[in-house]
């Protein structure tokens, strides 16, 4: 039977001090601006221009010309302001973390508005415990709104779309695969199933955990257990009351008979806020 404990000791990793700016580290050259034809005509020069020098800013981590893109007023969805993303690159840039920006695509431009969607990796090495340091993959959707101000175009918000991370340590990190809900339930249902290919040699403890969208600290999970005979380890979480968007952790350590951890693998993913929210947004900026 799954129990909910709470841990004394918090298990904090890089990732979760990280924005939502998110395996392997291409050449700028790489990076591509999709659009679709009929939006081609509208792309005004300088808004094309703001964000291919924004894509190459953010690859080699050039941070005076990433924070140059943001407006002063800046608030991501979670609620970090401009000062916060220079301190973000800033641990990125000190913790050798590899990032790419794997596509832009420019959804709308209404006037001085524009919505602006991206898809980004991070890549970097991370510890576990006794297990050693491991790599850690993150990939990240973001949409990002932009106004044009006197100095040019600026990022003045954002909202992740979807975000998935995993970390793998030690000689045999298990593969395990979990399944959240689509979105943020309204009610106290809120199921998460933790699937793992069992090695019949080995045993596996199983944490799950949800927390908000960007914590300052990452807290403890909330369920700790053993994964059952068949792999497969069904849970239930409670959702914030406040419906905001959340992560789902999980991570499962495989220890030999005699106890020896001999791998670990750590996963979180993105469970946003309700359509409904959504739709008022994108009313709002159709409105505009």
């Amino acid at each position: 039977m799954v129990q909910r404990i709470l841990f004394s000791r918090i298990i904090c990793f890089l990732a979760a001090g990280l924005i939502s700016i998110t395996g392997c580290k291409h050449a700028p050259s790489e990076s591509t601006s999709s659009l679709s034809p009929q939006e081609v005509t509208t792309i005004p020069t300088d808004l094309q221009e703001t964000v291919n020098a924004l894509v190459h800013a953010v690859e080699t981590v050039d941070i005076p010309t990433i924070l140059a893109a943001y407006a002063e007023d800046f608030r991501s969805g979670a609620g970090r302001t401009k000062d916060e993303v220079r301190e973000v690159f800033t641990r990125l840039e000190k913790n050798h973390v590899k990032i790419q920006v794997e596509k832009t695509t420019i959804e709308k431009v209404d006037g001085g508005e524009a919505l602006l969607r991206t898809q980004l990796r991070l890549r970097y090495l991370d510890r576990f415990r006794d297990l050693g340091e491991g790599e850690v993959v993150v990939t990240d959707v973001l949409r990002h709104s932009l106004r044009k101000e006197k100095t040019g175009w600026k990022i003045y918000a954002d909202a992740r779309v979807s975000t998935y991370r995993e970390g793998r340590f030690g000689p045999q990190p298990p593969n395990v695969q979990i399944d959240v809900p689509e979105q943020l339930p309204v009610q106290l249902e809120y199921p998460v199933t933790v699937t793992v290919h069992r090695n019949s040699q080995l045993e596996y403890q199983v944490m799950v955990g949800n927390y908000i969208e960007d914590p300052t600290v990452l807290p403890p999970p909330d369920i700790l257990t053993s994964l059952p005979e068949d792999g497969v380890l069904r849970a239930h979480l409670l959702p914030n009351l406040q419906g905001h968007s959340e992560m789902v952790r999980v991570t499962v350590i495989a220890a030999a008979k005699d106890g020896q951890w001999v791998g670990a693998t750590t996963i979180s993913k993105f469970v946003p806020e309700g359509t409904q929210q959504k739709k008022e947004d994108e009313q709002e900026f159709t409105e505009t």
